[in-house]
């Protein structure tokens, strides 16, 4: 008699114990939300060797034919100051080579962003080097980036349209033919997190308001198996 007095005494403590987990599930349940994009395009990172395929698809035509030196220039350019540099369209279409200057023996770029916000962006020699050579070339002063007629003579600016265009164009001839310039400015931001350039200097880099935002950009899942509050005591 005991023994079955104890047994159903556990069996109610049983239900009583799975009826508050299946509380508690579906109290968990009901406070996650989850959050559906509203019609956003999955976002593109290229990797490093597909930056550098980019980069040289500038050097032909889509025939296959060497491609016209000013073309060839201008689009690398291009490419550049929004992968390498990390500039927003808007941004590569308005810079000036008066906005390119020397700061403690580092090439960098005097950028006006979103907002009118003002940010420095160090570049590498190379990219520094390809806007001496360009502006030799078409030997105008002003803005760095130019659209360029039939007769190849460089207009007064470049549109935000031209420049993607050009990405697509380029981007079609590595087998990447939804490309766009945002994208350029991803992959800067992730091949550089890949580097180890922490995330703050990032942000910065980008003229973010917050690090938040700079997250969005980045190619980084999250991983369920294993998290930080696995290793914390509780």
């Amino acid at each position: 008699m005991k023994r079955k007095a104890l047994g159903l005494y556990l069996f109610g403590g049983i239900c009583k114990n799975t009826q508050a987990a299946v509380f508690r599930a579906q109290a968990l349940q009901g406070s996650i939300k989850v959050r559906q994009s509203q019609g956003e395009r999955a976002h593109t990172w290229l990797t490093r060797l597909e930056a550098e395929k980019l980069l040289k698809s500038c050097l032909k035509r889509s025939s296959g034919k060497p491609e016209f030196k000013i073309y060839s220039m201008r689009d690398r350019l291009a490419i550049g100051l929004m992968m390498a540099a990390g500039l927003r369209r808007e941004e590569a279409a308005s810079i000036q080579f008066t906005d390119v200057v020397k700061q403690n023996q580092r090439a960098v770029l005097n950028v006006r962003g979103k907002g009118a916000k003002d940010r420095v962006v160090p570049i590498n020699e190379r990219l520094a080097e390809a806007i001496i050579d360009w502006q030799f070339l078409v030997d105008v002063e002003g803005l760095i980036l130019r659209s360029l007629g039939r007769n190849k003579e460089p207009g007064e600016s470049i549109s935000t349209t031209g420049l993607y265009n050009i990405v697509q164009k380029r981007g079609a001839m590595i087998g990447k033919p939804e490309l766009q310039p945002h994208d350029l400015r991803r992959t800067y931001a992730e091949l550089g997190r890949r580097a180890g350039v922490p995330i703050a200097q990032i942000s910065k880099l980008l003229g973010h308001a917050s690090i938040e935002t700079t997250q969005d950009y980045l190619n980084i899942e999250l991983d369920l198996e294993t998290t930080i509050s696995d290793f914390v005591p509780f």
